[in-house]
């Protein structure tokens, strides 16, 4: 059963054993293996449900449909970035790139030894393969590599720097370059079209375009939400849905919407740690034109990262987009826009990605909204110049004849030499552009609820029923692209809690 706004009647109650609030990588993992388990689940969607058909590379028809806000979503700190965020059944899966990595081994080996082996490479490889699984995580095949891909390929190895090519979520991707706004073949294994199809065959049940607004808490216990309907064509609230779970509440919204819904229940007292550890591995873009074409519209968005500077926290990646989204990277309006836009066919876009080194925090603000605060540090505009400087090189050195780049003041030059002004004493924190896709923290795993929110089965230390399963788990950053991560451990609490569900079904109590 799929439901959307108009289905509603207002004050309708549902019954269920589980109730799963998103339906990403974290949400529609845990319900697909807890229906396939047996249990009765609903999932709540904020969004709609936009079927492969769907898709098309029409920003001003799809952002609006599958991103949260159209993609004016708002980091707030020393440099004010964006943030994109799915909202639409799938999630943040519909719209990313589609990425496979696990955590570095130096990142699992610190969760181990300051969380639990249950968090380290042994404890979590068996979820990390049936993620991979799951999702069809492989290596991308040679017909869909476009030459942008095969120019960063190529410019890497003349200048020594190693390149590692992508595992991504994909089956027989033909390289439609249309990741961020839907994957218009199905190719793209997002839990649009693996974990919810599996769920929905199990049983369980999709109400669709309905906002979760609270929990229902009863006898001390997270035992249901109430919700209220949302037009997709104007936004506007309309019926209020409530639905009661027999055993447990899933909330798996994202690092930013699932602490704003759980500040409101003031969850995580015992730590104060609900909302605090955000962290977002922000990146900068560069946007190259050679004097000759490339053709990366050709290809799929991404088939590698240059990861010779990985242990010091930087990745770079190339991430071409359609035409609209290709135009936010040009500094400039009208018909000199239009101008640059001519040259479509012989762009590349690159970014540069560094890694958290400190993190900021997620408050429930004025009129229910999320308001999310970082700020990169000093070291870490090092960092980013230092990668802008190298990617720089990497692009002229492949003969390229400006670069666009995402400094006030400094937004194109045409020389190699221009990129030696890219220095802290030149540029501060406010000039330089940024953006993210990777949300992660907010509401950390952990043994210890004097530290952590959540425990390792996922369950709020505070609020019996209440479970977490997306990426504000995260103990710590992880460096690299949070998709097959937040799967593992959706898996992790989902197997948990059903073994719990099932255990008292038959009589049984679950240490």
């Amino acid at each position: 059963m799929i439901r959307r706004a108009a289905d509603y009647r207002d004050g309708e109650q549902l019954d269920c054993d589980v109730v799963v609030i998103g339906t990403g990588a974290g949400g529609a993992a845990a319900g697909a293996t807890l229906a396939e388990a047996g249990i009765d689940v609903v999932f709540l969607e904020e969004g709609g449900w936009h079927p492969t058909s769907s898709m098309n590379p029409y920003l001003a028809e799809s952002m609006p449909r599958l991103w949260r806000e159209a993609g004016t979503t708002v980091i707030y700190g020393r440099s004010t970035f964006l943030y994109a965020e799915g909202r639409c059944v799938g999630g943040s899966t519909v719209i990313n790139g589609g990425m496979t990595y696990r955590p570095p081994e130096s990142v699992l080996g610190a969760w181990e030894r300051t969380v639990s082996a249950e968090l380290g490479a042994q404890g979590l490889d068996a979820l990390f393969a049936r993620a991979e699984r799951d999702l069809g995580a492989a290596p991308q095949a040679d017909y869909s590599i476009g030459g942008d891909n095969r120019l960063m390929a190529e410019g890497a190895a003349r200048l020594g720097w190693r390149h590692q090519k992508n595992h991504r979520n994909q089956d027989h991707c033909v390289g439609a370059n249309n990741c961020i706004l839907g994957c218009p073949t199905g190719a793209k294994q997002s839990t649009l079209v693996s974990y919810m199809p599996r769920a929905m065959q199990a049983g369980a049940r999709a109400l669709t375009e309905l906002r979760a607004e609270r929990l229902e808490i009863a006898a001390g216990r997270c035992v249901g939400v109430h919700g209220r309907a949302i037009d997709p064509a104007t936004m506007r609230p309309g019926a209020r849905v409530s639905v009661r779970a027999r055993h447990a509440v899933v909330v798996a919204c994202g690092a930013v919407q699932t602490p704003l819904l759980l500040l409101r229940h003031r969850v995580g007292r015992p730590s104060r740690q609900l909302g605090r550890n955000f962290v977002t591995h922000p990146n900068a873009k560069i946007l190259a034109v050679y004097p000759f074409s490339v053709g990366g519209w050709r290809g799929v968005s991404q088939w590698g990262q240059v990861r010779e500077f990985h242990d010091d926290g930087i990745v770079f990646a190339e991430n071409m987009a359609p035409p609209g989204a290709v135009a936010a990277a040009v500094p400039s309006l009208g018909r000199a826009a239009w101008r640059a836009m001519q040259d479509y066919d012989r762009m590349v876009l690159t970014g540069v990605l560094v890694e958290d080194s400190a993190a900021g925090r997620v408050y429930r603000g004025p009129f229910g909204m999320a308001v999310p605060t970082y700020s990169i540090q000093p070291a870490d505009l090092e960092r980013f110049l230092r990668g802008l400087r190298a990617l720089g090189q990497l692009h002229f050195e492949m003969g390229a004849e400006r670069l666009y780049l995402p400094i006030a003041g400094m937004h194109e030059i045409t020389s190699p030499d221009a990129l030696a002004a890219l220095q802290p004493g030149r540029v501060r924190i406010p000039d330089i552009e940024l953006f993210t896709p990777h949300l992660m923290g907010t509401a950390r795993m952990g043994g210890d609820r004097r530290h952590d929110v959540v425990g390792l089965d996922g369950q709020a230390f505070d609020l019996p029923g209440l479970y977490v399963a997306d990426a504000s788990l995260f103990p710590t950053p992880i460096a690299v692209n949070p998709q097959i991560t937040i799967a593992a451990l959706a898996l992790k609490v989902a197997d948990r809690l059903a073994e719990s569900v099932l255990a008292r079904r038959a009589g049984r109590t679950v240490a």
